[in-house]
């Protein structure tokens, strides 16, 4: 399904995803003027602090990528 949308929407897919496996959600908190969203992962009652995500992957892959890798250790920290 991914597939049929457009490549920004895919990444951001893909942050859905990683929260989701982790049986998570996630609370996007706002937009800021930096192009960038905050995003907190909310686990068993539990709020992590809020993850910086690009709100436009696309502009600048490698900071998406350190968001990644970001979400991805705060969602391993709350799955223990």
């Amino acid at each position: 399904m991914t597939e049929i949308l457009p490549p920004h929407m895919r990444k951001l897919a893909e942050i859905a995803t990683i929260v989701a496996a982790a049986g998570a959600t996630a609370d996007w908190l706002y937009h800021l003027k930096g192009d960038m969203c905050a995003l907190r992962v909310i686990k068993d009652g539990v709020i992590s602090v809020p993850v910086m995500i690009p709100a436009d992957p696309d502009r600048d892959p490698e900071l998406f990528r350190e968001a990644v890798k970001r979400l991805e250790a705060i969602v391993e920290r709350m799955s223990r």
